[in-house]
């Protein structure tokens, strides 16, 4: 086989794979809405795992133009067959993938994709914004119960000692407050990382134009 059919075959299975993502992604949402979590975690501990492997290793197989590899017969029988398989198994036919492919290679740098990824850029970037913020609060938050604290052990009347432990209650409280809010972003900006990360999350939009995946967003925020 030579590198440009080879390449072909890599191209249409890592497009089986975005339509397995595509029908993943609607279930995903499905089980969400309806309060499904356990079989969100099986969805997200062991499906998406597997395809994210396999997507990850078929991408890699794609040779350059500069690049001198021999194709390995069993390697290509390996794959026909594993891809077949999947394609029977969600009942996707070879005319259905390569109208896909088609339409994937004519909205290239002009389709959902593109809004999606930057869309996920943007969000990180806020809430980057937002942890500097809550961090700068937090630290004079710090400040004022080491103030307070100093003043405590400094103290020699109990009612003075009383008073700055009266005091200390509702700083301590802030810091808590805030350090939840610093956690739940972080994990917000790790979960977006890990969706770039993956490429499939921003790519199964790639077969819809700019314009669509605009209008679908600005009508969902309206709701």
């Amino acid at each position: 086989m030579e590198r440009k059919e080879y390449n072909e075959l890599l191209k249409f299975s890592i497009e089986v794979i975005l339509q397995i993502f595509i029908k993943i992604n609607k279930k995903l949402d499905e089980l969400n809405n309806n309060g499904e979590n356990s079989a969100v975690e099986i969805l997200e501990n062991e499906v998406i795992p597997k395809y994210e492997k396999l997507l990850k290793g078929l991408k890699a197989e794609i040779i350059e133009d500069n690049q001198e590899i021999t194709i390995d017969s069993e390697k290509v029988q390996n794959i026909n067959k594993y891809i077949s398989d999947i394609m029977k198994e969600n009942n996707l036919t070879e005319e259905f993938i390569n109208s896909q492919i088609k339409i994937r290679e004519n909205l290239k740098n002009n389709s959902g994709a593109e809004v999606v990824k930057k869309l996920f850029e943007y969000e990180i970037k806020q809430m980057k914004n937002t942890k500097y913020n809550l961090l700068n609060k937090i630290n004079l938050v710090l400040e004022r119960e080491e103030r307070l604290n100093t003043k405590l052990k400094n103290a020699i009347q109990e009612e003075e000692q009383i008073e700055y432990i009266y005091k200390l209650q509702p700083v301590r409280e802030k810091y808590r407050v805030l350090e939840e809010k610093i956690l739940k972003v972080q994990k917000n900006i790790d979960d977006i990382n890990k969706r770039l990360n993956s490429q499939w999350s921003y790519e199964i939009y790639g077969t819809i134009s700019k314009d669509k995946m605009l209008n679908t967003y600005n009508q969902t925020m309206k709701k």
